[in-house]
């Protein structure tokens, strides 16, 4: 009896096997490939430069915040006074949008212009913008690799394609993509079952695979087991 027992569940085990294999192997693979490379190096860090933009010293700073408020032209929640590449700065924002005003003139910074972007870029990523690449502002249709705030800059090498993306109003470096991060990304798709794109690992169909990748370790194991109890390991 506890050989057709055995029986029966060496056939679920194969049809466990059948319907959930490539997804094992997909598993597998991803997780071996995540562990190649600390997560810093998948985000371009190792690119990354810290920027001195300078110090701050009270005697520059000429304009009031009010005056930066009206030059802003927004609605301020928060006032920040900072150095942008040696300038004085105000840094204004509320929930959806950052300004700079230049604390020394009133001008109102952002949006910065491409060479301040490519400014950045050298400075801040100089594992990239030491290769020959062009700048361009992306104001719609993003990549998804992206995902950010719109408008951005976007440097981008001429020949492996990776790019830094820059926002296009504080300058600050939102995302560096690398040849590694993009293979990390396809990966991390296949892991999760991403069918939507949405990054769920809490649909119903991971939940299944989870499910149906258990039973066959279970039964699996339960194989094992008689085949020990009988002396059969091998054979």
């Amino acid at each position: 009896m506890f050989t057709r027992f055995v029986r029966r569940i060496s056939r679920l085990h194969k049809i466990f096997g059948m319907v959930i294999g490539l997804q094992l192997l997909f598993w597998v693979v991803s997780g071996f490939y995540f562990t190649l490379y600390p997560i810093e190096t998948i985000r371009g860090d190792h690119l990354r430069e810290q920027i001195d933009h300078g110090i701050l010293r009270p005697e520059d700073v000429e304009v009031s915040v009010q005056d930066a408020m009206n030059a802003s032209d927004i609605w301020v929640f928060e006032a920040e006074l900072s150095m942008f590449l040696g300038e004085p700065v105000w840094k204004l924002s509320n929930s959806h949008e950052v300004k700079l005003v230049s604390a020394r003139t009133g001008d109102l910074i952002s949006p910065i212009p491409e060479e301040t972007a490519l400014e950045i870029a050298r400075a801040g990523v100089p594992g990239l913008a030491s290769f020959e690449g062009e700048m361009r502002l992306i104001e719609e249709n993003a990549p998804r690799e992206y995902g950010g705030r719109l408008p951005v800059w976007a440097f981008e090498t001429a020949d492996s394609h990776e790019r830094a993306y820059i926002d296009v109003n504080t300058g600050d470096i939102r995302a560096v993509r690398t040849t590694e991060w993009r293979i990390f990304d396809v990966l991390w798709r296949f892991h999760i079952m991403d069918i939507t794109g949405d990054d769920r690992i809490d649909t119903w169909w991971m939940k299944l695979a989870a499910f149906l990748a258990f039973a066959m370790v279970i039964t699996g194991i339960i194989i094992l087991v008689q085949r020990l109890i009988r002396g059969k390991l091998f054979s």
